[in-house]
C-alpha cells in the first residue's frame, strides 16, 4: 500500500485535484478528470473510472458568495474545494428549503457558460444568536451542521427581506424573503422580536436594520 500525503482542492475547471507534498521541490499534482456528484447525504462522490469504486469526501458546505461554493473536508485544516458556480436565483425563499447553484463539473468542455449541472443544497432556515440566520443541513448519520449568515433587514408590508452577509460582514448579493405568516411559523420568538422592531420602525419600504 502506498500512502500519499497532500492537500485536496479544485482547479479552474472545477475538477478535483490532489497535490502530493514532496520533501523537495514543488508538489506533484493528480487531477481527477471525471465528473463528481452529490450523494443523498450531501457529500461529494467521485466514481473512479468505469468501475464500481466510489471515492466519498466527507465534509460540509459553506457559501462565500453568489458566485462561489465551498466544500470543507472533514478532519483537515488545509483541504477544501472552492468551486466556481452561479447561484440560480439571488432571491431565496425558506419554504423551499434549498439553495441551488449551477456549476460546470469535472470537464474542460463543461464551462460555466454552458448548461452546466445544478447542485442543490437541502436544509432548513433557522434564527441563530442575535437573530442571525443559519441554514442547517443534514449530512446523514446524525450529522447536522449549519451555514451561518449575518443580515440586514428590510421590512415590507407583508414580508421581511433579509440581505445576507458572510461571517465577516461582507454582502453576499443574496436575499432571503420571509412572509409575515411564514416568519411566525419559522420561529415564534424571533417573530415577536422582529415584530417589535417592525412596529417601532413602521412598515415603509426601504427601512434597513442591521443585525
Amino acid at each position: 500500500m502506498l500512502k500519499l500525503k497532500g492537500t485536496w482542492r479544485a482547479n479552474s475547471q472545477n475538477e478535483l485535484v490532489f497535490d502530493v507534498a514532496l520533501r523537495k521541490g514543488a508538489p506533484q499534482t493528480y487531477t481527477f478528470k471525471g465528473a463528481w456528484t452529490i450523494n443523498k447525504n450531501q457529500q461529494i462522490e467521485y466514481t473512479c473510472g468505469a468501475g464500481p469504486d466510489v471515492l466519498t469526501f466527507k465534509g460540509c458546505w459553506d457559501i462565500s458568495s453568489a458566485k462561489r461554493l465551498v466544500y470543507i473536508l472533514e478532519g483537515s485544516s488545509t483541504s477544501r474545494f472552492e468551486f466556481k458556480a452561479q447561484l440560480e436565483s439571488p432571491s431565496l425563499y425558506p419554504k423551499k428549503g434549498q439553495i441551488r447553484y449551477r456549476i460546470g463539473i469535472g470537464s474542460r468542455k463543461s464551462r460555466l457558460s454552458g448548461p452546466g449541472q445544478v447542485i442543490i443544497l437541502y436544509g432548513e432556515w433557522k434564527f441563530g444568536r442575535d437573530l442571525g440566520l443559519v441554514f442547517e443541513m443534514d449530512y446523514g448519520q446524525g450529522r447536522v451542521k449549519g451555514i451561518s449568515f449575518g443580515a440586514e433587514v428590510n421590512f415590507g408590508r407583508n414580508e421581511v427581506i433579509l440581505a445576507l452577509n458572510d461571517q465577516t460582514g461582507r454582502p453576499l448579493g443574496v436575499t432571503l424573503t420571509i412572509t409575515h405568516k411564514f416568519l411566525q411559523h419559522l420561529d415564534a420568538k424571533a417573530f415577536i422580536r422582529l415584530k417589535s422592531r417592525w412596529d417601532e420602525q413602521g412598515v415603509e419600504a426601504g427601512i434597513r436594520i442591521p443585525f
